[in-house]
Protein backbone atom coordinates (compact mmCIF):
# COMPACT_ATOMS: atom_id res chain seq x y z
CA UNK A 1 0.00 0.00 0.00
CA UNK A 2 2.69 2.38 0.75
CA UNK A 3 4.73 1.79 -2.43
CA UNK A 4 1.43 4.09 -3.95
CA UNK A 5 2.60 7.19 -2.07
CA UNK A 6 6.47 6.47 -1.73
CA UNK A 7 9.12 4.59 -4.05
CA UNK A 8 10.92 1.96 -3.34
CA UNK A 9 14.65 4.21 -2.72
CA UNK A 10 12.55 6.70 -0.61
CA UNK A 11 11.05 4.03 1.29
CA UNK A 12 14.88 2.41 1.86
CA UNK A 13 15.90 5.82 3.02
CA UNK A 14 12.98 6.32 5.52
CA UNK A 15 13.48 3.27 6.95
CA UNK A 16 17.43 3.45 7.13
CA UNK A 17 16.63 7.36 8.58
CA UNK A 18 14.20 5.10 10.95
CA UNK A 19 17.10 2.63 12.14
CA UNK A 20 19.57 5.73 12.92
CA UNK A 21 17.06 7.51 15.09
CA UNK A 22 16.20 4.21 17.06
CA UNK A 23 19.95 3.18 17.63
CA UNK A 24 20.49 7.06 18.86
CA UNK A 25 17.16 6.56 21.41
CA UNK A 26 19.41 3.43 22.48
CA UNK A 27 22.86 4.86 22.95
CA UNK A 28 20.77 7.75 25.04
CA UNK A 29 19.04 5.12 26.99
CA UNK A 30 22.27 3.00 27.67
CA UNK A 31 23.83 6.72 29.04
CA UNK A 32 21.19 7.28 31.12
CA UNK A 33 20.97 4.35 33.09
CA UNK A 34 24.78 3.27 33.18
CA UNK A 35 26.66 6.88 33.46
CA UNK A 36 24.20 9.25 34.87
CA UNK A 37 23.74 7.92 37.80
CA UNK A 38 27.61 7.96 38.72
CA UNK A 39 27.48 11.86 37.97
CA UNK A 40 24.91 12.27 39.64
CA UNK A 41 26.42 10.59 42.80
CA UNK A 42 30.00 11.84 42.12
CA UNK A 43 28.57 15.78 42.45
CA UNK A 44 26.66 15.36 45.82
CA UNK A 45 27.60 18.07 47.90
CA UNK A 46 29.65 17.14 51.35
CA UNK A 47 27.42 16.39 54.34
CA UNK A 48 28.54 18.43 57.69
CA UNK A 49 26.79 16.53 60.45
CA UNK A 50 27.23 17.62 63.48
CA UNK A 51 27.33 16.26 66.96
CA UNK A 52 29.20 13.05 65.88
CA UNK A 53 27.77 12.20 62.99
CA UNK A 54 29.41 11.61 59.79
CA UNK A 55 31.40 14.35 57.47
CA UNK A 56 31.17 13.99 53.86
CA UNK A 57 29.16 12.80 51.28
CA UNK A 58 26.41 9.42 51.99
CA UNK A 59 28.53 6.66 50.88
CA UNK A 60 27.17 4.11 48.63
CA UNK A 61 26.94 2.85 45.02
CA UNK A 62 26.02 4.76 41.75
CA UNK A 63 26.36 3.78 38.92
CA UNK A 64 26.94 0.13 36.98
CA UNK A 65 30.28 1.65 35.03
CA UNK A 66 31.42 3.75 38.09
CA UNK A 67 31.03 1.87 41.01
CA UNK A 68 31.28 4.18 44.16
CA UNK A 69 33.86 3.22 46.66
CA UNK A 70 33.68 4.51 50.39
CA UNK A 71 36.64 7.08 51.43
CA UNK A 72 39.19 6.12 54.14
CA UNK A 73 37.97 7.07 57.31
CA UNK A 74 39.77 6.72 61.00
CA UNK A 75 37.78 5.11 63.79
CA UNK A 76 36.82 7.51 66.40
CA UNK A 77 34.44 7.36 69.62
CA UNK A 78 30.99 9.04 68.89
CA UNK A 79 29.57 10.60 72.46
CA UNK A 80 26.47 10.05 73.74
CA UNK A 81 23.86 12.43 71.37
CA UNK A 82 21.78 15.35 73.28
CA UNK A 83 17.96 13.43 72.61
CA UNK A 84 16.18 16.94 71.84
CA UNK A 85 18.58 17.36 69.05
CA UNK A 86 17.32 13.87 67.40
CA UNK A 87 13.96 13.25 68.82
CA UNK A 88 12.14 15.64 66.72
CA UNK A 89 12.06 15.85 63.23
CA UNK A 90 13.76 19.21 62.40
CA UNK A 91 14.03 20.02 58.81
CA UNK A 92 18.16 19.30 59.48
CA UNK A 93 17.04 15.84 60.52
CA UNK A 94 14.88 15.45 57.22
CA UNK A 95 17.35 16.61 55.07
CA UNK A 96 19.79 14.05 56.21
CA UNK A 97 17.36 10.90 56.60
CA UNK A 98 16.45 12.06 52.90
CA UNK A 99 19.90 12.02 52.11
CA UNK A 100 20.21 8.61 53.96
CA UNK A 101 16.98 7.51 51.95
CA UNK A 102 17.84 7.96 48.73
CA UNK A 103 21.52 6.15 49.25
CA UNK A 104 20.15 3.35 51.25
CA UNK A 105 16.50 2.73 51.03
CA UNK A 106 14.75 3.78 47.64
CA UNK A 107 16.30 1.33 45.56
CA UNK A 108 14.01 -1.38 47.03
CA UNK A 109 11.23 0.84 48.59
CA UNK A 110 10.87 3.46 45.89
CA UNK A 111 12.06 6.97 45.96
CA UNK A 112 8.32 8.31 47.47
CA UNK A 113 8.21 5.02 49.24
CA UNK A 114 5.81 3.11 47.74
CA UNK A 115 7.71 0.32 47.57
CA UNK A 116 8.09 0.21 44.02
CA UNK A 117 11.90 0.65 43.82
CA UNK A 118 13.52 -1.37 40.70
CA UNK A 119 15.66 -3.75 43.21
CA UNK A 120 12.36 -4.67 45.03
CA UNK A 121 10.71 -6.61 41.95
CA UNK A 122 10.34 -10.55 42.85
CA UNK A 123 11.47 -9.80 46.85
CA UNK A 124 9.01 -11.66 48.93
CA UNK A 125 7.36 -10.32 51.12
CA UNK A 126 7.76 -7.23 49.05
CA UNK A 127 8.86 -4.16 50.18
CA UNK A 128 7.57 -1.59 52.55
CA UNK A 129 5.18 0.49 51.05
CA UNK A 130 5.75 3.61 53.77
CA UNK A 131 2.55 5.70 52.19
CA UNK A 132 -0.03 2.90 53.66
CA UNK A 133 -0.63 2.27 57.57
CA UNK A 134 -0.76 -1.43 56.85
CA UNK A 135 0.82 -4.57 57.74
CA UNK A 136 4.06 -3.36 59.30
CA UNK A 137 5.77 -5.92 61.17
CA UNK A 138 7.29 -4.08 64.08
CA UNK A 139 4.94 -0.72 64.01
CA UNK A 140 5.12 2.46 63.37
CA UNK A 141 6.10 4.47 66.38
CA UNK A 142 9.21 6.08 66.21
CA UNK A 143 11.26 3.32 68.89
CA UNK A 144 9.48 0.63 66.29
CA UNK A 145 11.29 1.78 63.06
CA UNK A 146 14.53 2.53 65.08
CA UNK A 147 14.25 -1.49 66.00
CA UNK A 148 13.63 -2.35 62.68
CA UNK A 149 16.38 -0.12 61.23
CA UNK A 150 18.59 -1.66 64.08
CA UNK A 151 17.96 -5.17 63.53
CA UNK A 152 16.05 -5.76 60.51
CA UNK A 153 13.28 -8.24 60.05
CA UNK A 154 13.86 -11.59 59.70
CA UNK A 155 12.69 -13.82 56.72
CA UNK A 156 12.31 -11.14 54.76
CA UNK A 157 15.22 -8.93 52.54
CA UNK A 158 15.13 -5.95 55.04
CA UNK A 159 18.83 -6.47 56.57
CA UNK A 160 20.17 -4.52 60.22
CA UNK A 161 21.62 -0.73 59.12
CA UNK A 162 23.39 -0.65 62.69
CA UNK A 163 26.31 0.22 60.55
CA UNK A 164 24.36 3.98 60.55
CA UNK A 165 25.31 5.90 63.57
CA UNK A 166 22.23 6.20 65.62
CA UNK A 167 22.02 9.49 64.96
CA UNK A 168 21.72 8.77 60.90
CA UNK A 169 19.52 6.02 62.41
CA UNK A 170 16.86 8.60 63.80
CA UNK A 171 17.32 10.49 60.94
CA UNK A 172 15.89 8.02 58.24
CA UNK A 173 12.87 7.46 61.08
CA UNK A 174 11.58 10.58 60.58
CA UNK A 175 11.85 10.90 57.17
CA UNK A 176 10.24 7.34 56.44
CA UNK A 177 7.43 8.06 58.81
CA UNK A 178 7.09 12.02 56.90
CA UNK A 179 6.51 9.71 53.74
CA UNK A 180 3.28 8.01 55.45
CA UNK A 181 0.52 11.48 55.53
CA UNK A 182 -1.54 8.96 57.71
CA UNK A 183 -1.79 8.91 61.39
CA UNK A 184 1.09 7.05 62.59
CA UNK A 185 -0.95 6.46 66.35
CA UNK A 186 0.12 7.33 69.57
CA UNK A 187 3.83 6.80 71.14
CA UNK A 188 4.51 4.58 74.45
CA UNK A 189 6.13 6.59 76.61
CA UNK A 190 8.06 4.29 78.44
CA UNK A 191 9.75 3.20 74.74
CA UNK A 192 10.58 6.78 74.07
CA UNK A 193 12.01 6.71 77.44
CA UNK A 194 14.16 3.96 76.93
CA UNK A 195 14.81 5.46 73.60
CA UNK A 196 16.18 8.93 74.76
CA UNK A 197 18.01 7.31 77.58
CA UNK A 198 20.10 5.30 75.03
CA UNK A 199 20.79 8.66 73.14
CA UNK A 200 21.73 9.99 76.16
CA UNK A 201 23.73 7.48 77.70
CA UNK A 202 25.74 5.03 75.14
CA UNK A 203 28.34 6.61 72.54
CA UNK A 204 29.09 4.68 69.62
CA UNK A 205 32.29 3.39 68.24
CA UNK A 206 33.12 3.65 64.95
CA UNK A 207 35.90 0.75 63.85
CA UNK A 208 38.68 2.09 60.92
CA UNK A 209 37.23 1.80 57.30
CA UNK A 210 39.42 1.97 54.30
CA UNK A 211 38.28 1.71 50.52
CA UNK A 212 37.53 -1.71 49.35
CA UNK A 213 40.34 -1.35 46.14
CA UNK A 214 42.90 -0.31 49.50
CA UNK A 215 41.70 -3.59 50.61
CA UNK A 216 42.07 -5.43 47.63
CA UNK A 217 45.19 -3.97 47.03
CA UNK A 218 46.46 -4.65 50.58
CA UNK A 219 45.47 -8.84 50.49
CA UNK A 220 47.21 -9.19 47.42
CA UNK A 221 50.66 -7.55 48.63
CA UNK A 222 50.42 -9.78 51.79
CA UNK A 223 49.36 -12.92 49.74
CA UNK A 224 52.37 -15.18 49.69
CA UNK A 225 51.99 -18.31 47.25
CA UNK A 226 53.05 -21.33 48.56
CA UNK A 227 55.42 -23.58 47.95
CA UNK A 228 55.29 -26.75 46.45
CA UNK A 229 56.74 -29.85 47.71
CA UNK A 230 60.21 -31.15 46.12
CA UNK A 231 59.69 -34.14 44.40
CA UNK A 232 62.09 -35.33 47.05
CA UNK A 233 59.65 -35.03 49.54
CA UNK A 234 56.74 -36.54 47.22
CA UNK A 235 59.26 -39.58 46.61
CA UNK A 236 59.26 -40.46 50.34
CA UNK A 237 55.48 -40.71 51.44
CA UNK A 238 52.69 -42.26 48.53
CA UNK A 239 50.33 -39.99 50.96
CA UNK A 240 50.82 -37.33 49.25
CA UNK A 241 49.20 -37.19 45.72
CA UNK A 242 49.29 -33.39 44.91
CA UNK A 243 52.22 -31.95 45.97
CA UNK A 244 50.96 -28.15 45.29
CA UNK A 245 47.56 -28.74 46.57
CA UNK A 246 49.61 -30.47 49.69
CA UNK A 247 51.62 -27.51 50.20
CA UNK A 248 48.53 -25.08 49.73
CA UNK A 249 46.95 -27.23 52.73
CA UNK A 250 49.85 -27.03 54.92
CA UNK A 251 50.23 -23.51 54.77
CA UNK A 252 46.37 -22.89 55.96
CA UNK A 253 47.20 -25.84 58.71
CA UNK A 254 48.14 -24.01 61.72
CA UNK A 255 50.85 -25.93 64.48
CA UNK A 256 50.96 -29.48 62.09
CA UNK A 257 54.75 -28.82 62.09
CA UNK A 258 54.86 -29.82 65.73
CA UNK A 259 51.95 -31.81 66.39
CA UNK A 260 51.34 -35.32 64.84
CA UNK A 261 47.67 -35.04 66.26
CA UNK A 262 47.30 -31.23 64.33
CA UNK A 263 48.50 -32.95 60.84
CA UNK A 264 46.43 -35.95 61.39
CA UNK A 265 43.36 -33.80 62.29
CA UNK A 266 44.04 -31.49 59.93
CA UNK A 267 44.41 -34.06 56.77
CA UNK A 268 42.24 -36.80 57.77
CA UNK A 269 38.90 -35.56 57.27
CA UNK A 270 38.84 -34.92 53.38
CA UNK A 271 42.73 -35.82 52.40
CA UNK A 272 41.37 -36.06 48.82
CA UNK A 273 40.64 -32.53 48.50
CA UNK A 274 44.19 -32.09 51.00
CA UNK A 275 46.24 -32.94 48.15
CA UNK A 276 46.54 -36.50 49.41
CA UNK A 277 46.01 -40.07 49.03
CA UNK A 278 41.94 -41.20 51.09
CA UNK A 279 44.30 -44.12 52.99
CA UNK A 280 46.45 -41.54 54.74
CA UNK A 281 42.55 -41.28 56.68
CA UNK A 282 43.74 -44.82 58.12
CA UNK A 283 47.24 -44.17 59.16
CA UNK A 284 48.65 -45.21 62.03
CA UNK A 285 50.61 -43.01 65.11
CA UNK A 286 53.80 -44.05 63.77
CA UNK A 287 52.86 -43.40 59.82
CA UNK A 288 51.88 -39.68 60.74
CA UNK A 289 54.46 -39.29 62.62
CA UNK A 290 56.80 -40.63 59.38
CA UNK A 291 54.42 -38.22 57.53
CA UNK A 292 55.13 -34.99 59.48
CA UNK A 293 58.64 -35.51 58.82
CA UNK A 294 59.08 -36.46 55.38
CA UNK A 295 56.86 -32.98 54.85
CA UNK A 296 59.28 -31.05 56.83
CA UNK A 297 62.19 -31.96 54.06
CA UNK A 298 63.41 -28.37 52.12
CA UNK A 299 61.01 -27.77 49.56
CA UNK A 300 61.43 -25.18 46.43
CA UNK A 301 59.50 -22.39 45.74
CA UNK A 302 57.02 -22.71 42.71
CA UNK A 303 58.01 -20.35 39.53
CA UNK A 304 54.99 -18.08 38.65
Amino acid sequence: MIERYVSPSELKRLLSALLVVLLFLALLAMFAFLVLPGIRNANTPAIDQANGGAIGPVGGVSGWLDPTDYPAERGRTVPPVDPATVMTPTPAMLARGQSLYATNCSSCHGATGEGDGPAGKGLNPSPRRFTSKDNWVNGTRVDAIFRTLDQGIKGSAMVSYANLTKRDRMALVHYVRSLGKFDHGPEDPKALAELTELFAHSGEVIPNRIPVAAAMARLAAEYRRPTELSPAVVALDPGITDPFRAAQTLAGLPGWAGSDQALATGLALNPADNGFAPAVALYSADQWRALRNDLQHPAKEVKP
